[in-house]
């Protein structure tokens, strides 16, 4: 979750994580310019570097990792450590832990030092154009020249709400996406009804923890799989890895025959819900008149009262949709959906995508799988025939 545009909307200024940027010349024109400096930005730019290319990573964010702190007290990664590592440099710590956010953002900021990676932080694109054969990448600050531009901006960059379902809430009730809380003490007590849309793990995860600030909580949408951590003696990741079910390439068989196997959402080993949390397994569809509407009368047959304390809160856990508004407009459909094929744009030969769900594996996204993506990405930029090559 790292974009240009995600982070801080400030002027573009020097990282704060110790990399020095003081050296760059932004007058000069790169070999490559990746715009988003999480997982798939940082494996991205540890291979240009390999590659001996003149390069710069982008981010919005104050700090390398900041996309992971400013999640909610309490946030683990489904995977052990042991598949979390970036190229050269795996993180610390126990190789079967479940390492939280802050953990996590720690561990790219160190990666990103350790390798000392150009970062400028703090920046945001504004826009990306195609200019005599170059891109020109305009920030709130300077002005960029690139051969080559990698969109690295992250799987959960920009957060998702059905719009008609959130404006059908009164306005005293306030809403928040997942991505916005990050301590529930900050929103909720026992004076509060707690709407929790999506359940998924965000939605299971949220539930337990409003649930200890003494708030009503009700948890909608439809039961999802939920993997157990261990099966004989092993981690599930394990048998996800090792079954392949984690790493067949998509756009090939036998990976190709597997269809939507692989994209379909689940969770890992999530704990039963506190017996007081209102379970509803279907989907809301209105609130009207002080009453929820579901989509299912069989599983929810009439409307409920709600809220049913002094106030209420909505919380989105409905998850992520990209949008690219800096781009130009010929490089995605008419859903803004990148024209692209395994990373590589079919529109200009010299844009690439990373970080992408199941851009080219199941595990494409996670910070374990961005990595060997970004390889064959590095890869691809090196054959491409681009101006002044």
């Amino acid at each position: 979750m790292s974009g240009a545009d995600a982070g801080a909307r400030g002027a573009c200024k020097s990282s704060v994580t110790r990399l020095t940027f003081a050296g760059v010349n932004t007058n000069s024109t790169y070999d490559c310019i990746v715009i988003g400096a999480g997982q798939a930005g940082l494996a991205a730019g540890y291979y240009l570097q390999q590659a001996g290319k003149h390069f710069l990573l982008l981010d919005g964010h104050e700090r390398i990792g900041d996309n992971w702190r400013q999640r909610w007290k309490g946030l683990r990664l489904f995977s052990p450590n042991q598949y979390n590592a970036l190229p050269g440099m795996p993180p610390a710590g126990d190789p079967l832990s479940l390492p939280d956010r802050r953990e996590m953002a720690d561990y790219l900021e160190a990666y990103a030092t350790h390798f000392a990676l150009p970062v400028k932080n703090a920046c945001t694109c504004v826009s990306a154009k195609k200019t005599d054969g170059l891109w020109k990448i305009e920030t709130e600050q300077d002005t960029l020249i690139t051969r080559q531009l990698i969109l690295a901006t992250g799987a959960y960059r920009t957060p998702f709400i059905p719009e008609t379902l959130a404006n059908s809430f009164p306005s005293v009730i306030r809403q928040w996406h997942s991505s916005e809380i990050q301590s529930v003490a900050d929103h909720a007590d026992a004076d509060t009804s707690v709407l929790i849309i999506g359940a998924g793990a965000s939605g299971q995860q949220l539930s337990h923890l409003f649930y200890g600030t003494g708030a009503d909580v009700t948890l909608t949408g439809p039961v999802l799989p939920n993997l157990p951590r261990n099966f004989l003696g092993k981690d599930i990741y394990w048998w996800l890895y090792k079954s392949g079910m984690m790493t067949l390439r998509n756009d090939r068989p036998p990976g190709s025959w597997m269809g939507n196997a692989g994209k379909g959402d689940l969770t890992v080993a999530e704990p039963p819900l506190p017996d007081g949390v209102r379970r509803i397994k279907t989907k809301v569809t209105l609130h009207d008149d002080g009453h929820l509407q579901f989509d299912c009368q069989k599983t929810m047959p009439a409307p409920l009262a709600w809220p049913g304390r002094k106030k209420g809160i909505v919380v989105w856990c409905t998850g992520f949709r990209n949008t690219y508004p800096f781009l130009p407009a010929d490089a995605l459909d008419e859903q803004g959906t990148p024209l692209q094929q395994s990373g590589q744009s079919t529109v200009y030969n010299d844009l690439f995508f990373l970080g992408l769900p199941n851009l080219l594996r199941p595990n494409s996204s996670l910070v374990g799988g961005v990595g060997r993506d970004a390889e064959r990405i590095v890869k691809l930029i090196l054959r491409t025939k681009t101006a002044g090559n």
